[in-house]
């Protein structure tokens, strides 16, 4: 039995005879009522019986019909499904991200998408601007897919959240001072900071926190080199904290626990192939991280423990594909503050 033969009798059925399914399938009429005999003889049932010149269902021609159209129907998605990935040889997908988003979720993701398809190209516009400037990008035909950390209401704009991070307080190396873990929010009165002026600031403002700003910076991709540097604390999202602590500075987590939000923000018309599998990726790379960090905590660890336990892991799986996979030729088209264009994080 195959699903041609699924087909043929389902034209039967719905045709109502073997000559009218035989002209809608553009077959000889003999060679439909062979393979109708064929799927009978396979099934060793009879499905359909002959009342004067037309035909009935059988009982088991009827129990067939719904899982035979089922079938039918799931063979065509998958064709579909198959079609749509033709098309992911080579070609470019453009992307914009507000800066108030760091570019250490935005790397793992283009490496991710460049590792599936060698052949494409990845243009990024960083815009430190608010939502409505994303928003324009979107609208000119600029970008196809953005990425923000405010949500947006817009006609003619789809936008959808598709993860979170939680915030996390970062200290300088060289801060021997012994903070508690979770951290009070209300013990960042007068702490020595480094704010940006986009998230930091507005996040800072919403707890009713003031800290003393020793470096007011306009984008977040520079404040870990300032943290490194002994400049000050900073507030930053967990995966952007954990590449702080990596190069040295030390974590707490702020009480109460906050997070932030990550949104898409697309057009409301269908998206290209290339645009929506890169969507679809950078979705997989977040539930993959939360996955992780659940089955953590789920073993007694706490999130701060977890997230660490598993950026390192993840780390390990970077170095080894560094060390077994060759080096191709790069198709990242510039872009500012892009700092790693390593893969998506393996499942940790």
């Amino acid at each position: 039995m195959n699903v041609r033969e699924l087909e043929c009798f389902l034209a039967v059925v719905d045709q109502g005879s073997i000559t009218r399914a035989a002209s809608a399938l553009y077959l000889a009429q003999p060679s439909l009522s062979q393979i109708i005999r064929r799927l009978e003889g396979d099934l060793g049932v009879e499905l359909f019986r002959r009342v004067g010149r037309g035909l009935v269902l059988a009982p088991a021609g009827e129990a067939l019909v719904g899982p035979a159209r089922q079938v039918v129907r799931d063979l065509h998605h998958v064709r579909q499904v198959a079609e749509g990935y033709r098309g992911l040889e080579r070609g470019r997908v453009d992307l914009a991200i507000s800066t108030s988003l760091t570019s250490n979720f935005l790397a793992a993701w283009v490496g991710h998408f460049r590792r599936e398809h060698p052949g494409f190209t990845v243009r990024l516009k960083q815009h430190d601007g608010d939502t409505d400037e994303l928003v324009h990008l979107i609208r000119s035909g600029e970008a196809e897919l953005a990425y923000a950390v405010a949500p947006v209401s817009r006609q003619g704009i789809d936008c959808f959240r598709i993860g979170e991070g939680e915030v996390v307080l970062a200290l300088p190396p060289s801060w021997r001072a012994e903070f508690p873990d979770p951290i009070p929010a209300t013990l960042l009165d007068g702490l020595p900071m480094i704010v940006d002026r986009g998230f930091g600031r507005a996040y800072l403002d919403s707890i009713g926190v003031e800290p003393t700003v020793v470096v007011d910076v306009s984008e977040p991709a520079g404040l870990v080199p300032l943290i490194i540097a002994g400049a000050g604390a900073a507030v930053l999202p967990m995966r952007q904290a954990l590449d702080a602590r990596r190069r040295g500075a030390s974590l707490r987590m702020i009480e109460p626990l906050t997070v932030r939000a990550i949104y898409a923000i697309t057009s409301t018309s269908p998206l290209s192939i290339p645009a929506r599998r890169f969507l679809e990726l950078s979705r997989e790379n977040l539930d993959r991280w939360r996955r992780a960090v659940t089955r953590r905590t789920d073993r007694g660890m706490t999130l701060l423990e977890a997230s660490i336990d598993a950026d390192s892991v993840i780390e390990a799986a970077y170095q080894r594909l560094e060390e077994t996979l060759p080096q191709p030729a790069t198709a990242l088209a510039p872009a500012a503050g892009l700092q790693d264009p390593r893969a998506v994080s393996p499942e940790a």
